[in-house]
């Protein structure tokens, strides 16, 4: 796809957007507004804050910010409709991606059946700190958001490099996860995980790729597919107010760093997965290039309580390309 049928198809504020994005990650504008923001450092603030959000959208639920024990002051959005004996679900983000580079089609479907909780880990976006190399740190640094919002039992979905932090998080409380959902990642130790070729290489690690380079990381090169990612590209450009910040290249360095040290192979790693007893969904679309399907199969064959889902001529962005489908497929599982 052309550059000038992009500049066409998708509107002019969404295209400055992507232009800007940090790398892989359309972001809608610069630093968030800090006139609407709530501390949810009690539990009145807390609950009241759930109650405000649940007539909420992706598209238009605030930004709220809580400070950790560990110092970090965490930039999150909190919203949807929990309904009783249902509990949190909390989002892990994709590799500089921020809490715009949700698809609102997605994150809308599964919120209308329980609260989301959306977070930028420390030193992303809008949260303060130093983004660590390591997943294994990035995992703590969840935990402690976590345990900043006072939340007893949760549910995950962890995206590509979320997913690797949701695996260490599932790992470490697993008195508190209850549900998992993996999308579009692998365990550590998998297989192919450290990319090296030079035309992904080049598009994913630009200092301001455009929407042909996310259209190409993230969507199969077909027809439909390319078709259904200048689509999710248009839904980014919902969100018109108190928009994230976008991830800084430091930030993109130490992603970077920790996803290829998780990648280095090696078998013995996977036997960690036998520890994890909660029920898990693990998802990913048939022609990923940036995290190969073997990984996902490698998962399910590992993982003791796990259910594998490809979803058919997709790749990285299959959960945007099928956003509606997966988004009730996550409910489903996540309700049973």
């Amino acid at each position: 796809m052309s550059s000038t049928n992009l500049r066409t198809r998708i509107p002019r504020r969404t295209a400055v957007a992507v232009a800007g994005m940090s790398v892989i990650a359309a972001v809608v504008g610069t630093a968030p507004s800090m006139a609407n923001a709530v501390s949810d450092s009690s539990g009145a603030a807390r609950h009241a804050a759930t109650r405000t959000q649940s007539a909420e959208s992706a598209s238009t639920a605030p930004n709220l910010r809580v400070k950790a024990v560990n110092g970090v002051t965490y930039q999150y959005r909190r919203f949807g409709h929990p309904r009783p004996g249902s509990v949190p679900l909390v989002f892990f983000q994709h590799f500089r991606g921020t809490l715009d580079n949700w698809d609102p089609k997605l994150i809308d479907t599964i919120a209308a059946k329980r609260e989301v909780i959306l977070v930028d880990n420390v030193g992303v976006g809008g949260s303060t700190g130093t983004t660590p190399s390591t997943i294994q740190e990035m995992s703590l640094d969840a935990i402690d958001f976590i345990d900043a919002l006072k939340l007893p039992h949760y549910d995950l979905l962890g995206f590509s490099l979320g997913g690797q932090i949701a695996q260490e998080v599932a790992l470490r409380r697993p008195w508190q996860v209850r549900r998992v959902v993996l999308a579009g990642t692998g365990p550590q130790g998998g297989v192919d995980q450290r990319q090296s070729d030079p035309k992904v290489l080049g598009s994913a690690l630009k200092d301001n790729p455009g929407p042909a380079d996310f259209l190409f990381l993230f969507f199969k090169n077909t027809t439909s597919s390319q078709a259904a990612g200048t689509e999710f590209l248009q839904r980014l450009g919902q969100r018109t107010t108190d928009p994230d910040a976008p991830a800084s290249l430091a930030t993109r360095d130490a992603q970077l760093t920790a996803m290829s040290e998780w990648g280095i192979p090696d078998k013995s790693k996977l036997v960690r997965l036998a520890a994890p007893f909660q029920p898990v969904l693990v998802a990913d679309g048939d022609s990923d290039m940036l995290m190969l399907p073997e990984n996902s199969h490698l998962l399910a064959k590992y993982l003791p309580n796990a259910q594998l889902s490809i979803y058919p001529n997709s790749g990285h962005g299959f959960l945007f390309q099928y956003a509606v489908k997966f988004g009730n497929q996550v409910n489903t599982f996540l309700d049973h």
